[in-house]
């Protein structure tokens, strides 16, 4: 399976709750920036899995112009920052194999996506994931780490 882990774009604090955080105009361009960098890859998936958190729905949908129309969505609670690395793993797992995904988008957060690669990857450091970056790990035949990207634009202010 070819897995890409996406953290959402920056997001801002004006929420009264964490879940409700959502992306600032520079999150949505790094967004869609990456999107646009990453389209021949992200055209190919066939799963996409998303958390609940609003801003994770937001960039899921800044990236819908590059994924094919008829790729499957899931939201999922244990895509959550804080939510358990090894049970995330297996939820992620499951939901590849139940849709018979080879490449599946997780967008998700911190510090989970970090954690998720070393699931993913046993003996890795867990990198970090600046806002809209995205890691492409593999996991049959022999689970790796192919790189980690993040956004290279200019802030237009």
């Amino acid at each position: 399976m070819q897995l890409y882990l996406m953290r959402h774009g920056e997001a801002g604090f004006d929420a009264s709750v964490d879940s409700q955080r959502t992306l600032t105009d520079l999150g949505q361009r790094e967004v869609m920036h990456m999107g646009a960098k990453l389209a021949q890859e992200l055209s190919q998936c066939d799963l996409v899995l998303v958390s609940p958190y609003v801003r994770a729905q937001q960039s899921w949908i800044c990236l819908q112009s590059v994924l094919p129309e008829e790729v499957q969505v899931e939201t999922l609670d244990e895509l959550v920052p804080n939510a358990d690395p090894a049970l995330s793993h297996d939820v992620i797992m499951a939901y590849a194999d139940t849709h018979g995904a080879e490449r599946v988008l997780a967008v998700a957060h911190m510090p989970l996506l970090a954690y998720l690669v070393r699931e993913f990857v046993p003996g890795i450091e867990p990198p970090l994931f600046a806002t809209a970056a995205v890691a492409s790990v593999t996991s049959d035949p022999g689970a790796e780490l192919k790189w980690l990207k993040s956004p290279t634009m200019p802030v237009l202010l």
